[in-house]
């Protein structure tokens, strides 16, 4: 019997941890080693999964990071498709390395879209005060070609509708700070209810800066992840699984 317990205590502590790296969804995760930034004043359904992210002429990936010169400020916009069925996933983990310059301020705002883009999407990524034309992207029946997704959108930070203005940041950063940004968000309440993963079919990912005056600090964020994890109640039972497998076959 003493030499069968460590032989089970490893057991379910490799099923805890397979059930939890199973039960990850990676929905973006950027180092910025080969990714680019492109200047363009919309962001159409084309550059969905394309891994660039778009925006205003401030913002460019270099050094292996992305970056904002911050010289008036802007936006720059990343989208990707979610394809996935974990109805158990319904939290998303986020965390980026950040580094703001004095004198400027960096927001990120993220959302959920819970239905397709429309084939004539073409939003808007211009603005320079921090905010950005979120209901380019919030709306499928707006006027062409500002066109966005079909189906209700949810702040990751919330659940409430992804909105420009910077009260609605998931989160921001004033000038001459720097260091890691680190945060789980719990999506089961959104919508009415019982919300997973397996209800999202977009991410959008926003940084903006607003600078206070041109040749204020520059920005950088590196190391980027938005992943949907499960309740850890649920990463449990499934590492207890393991254990029970375990056992069968030790009994076997």
């Amino acid at each position: 019997m003493k030499t069968k317990i460590p032989h089970l205590i490893l057991a379910s502590l490799f099923g805890a941890n397979i059930a939890s790296q199973a039960a990850s969804v990676i929905l973006i995760d950027d180092d910025f080693s080969s990714s680019t930034a492109v200047v363009d004043s919309r962001f159409n359904k084309a550059e969905i999964d394309t891994d660039t992210w778009r925006g205003n002429s401030d913002w460019s990936v270099s050094g292996g990071a992305l970056t904002s010169a911050a010289t008036a400020g802007g936006s720059t916009h990343l989208i990707n498709s979610v394809n996935s069925t974990a109805t158990w996933a319904d939290k998303v983990t986020l965390s980026f390395d950040y580094s703001v310059g004095a004198g400027s301020t960096l927001y990120f705002y993220s959302t959920l879209f819970t239905g397709e883009a429309d084939s004539s999407m073409a939003a808007r990524t211009s603005k320079t005060d921090g905010t950005y034309w979120a209901n380019d992207f919030n709306s499928q029946w707006g006027t062409a070609p500002f066109k966005g997704f079909a189906g209700p959108e949810y702040n990751i930070s919330g659940g409430g509708v992804g909105g420009s203005n910077t009260a609605n940041a998931v989160t921001s950063f004033v000038g001459g700070t720097s260091g890691t940004f680190s945060q789980t968000y719990d999506i089961s309440g959104f919508g009415v209810g019982d919300f997973s993963i397996a209800d999202v079919s977009n991410v959008l990912a926003v940084f903006t800066v607003n600078a206070a005056a041109a040749g204020d600090g520059a920005i950088s964020i590196d190391n980027f992840n938005i992943t949907a994890v499960p309740e850890p109640s649920s990463t449990a039972l499934l590492g207890l699984g393991g254990l029970a497998l375990a056992l069968r076959r030790r009994r076997a």
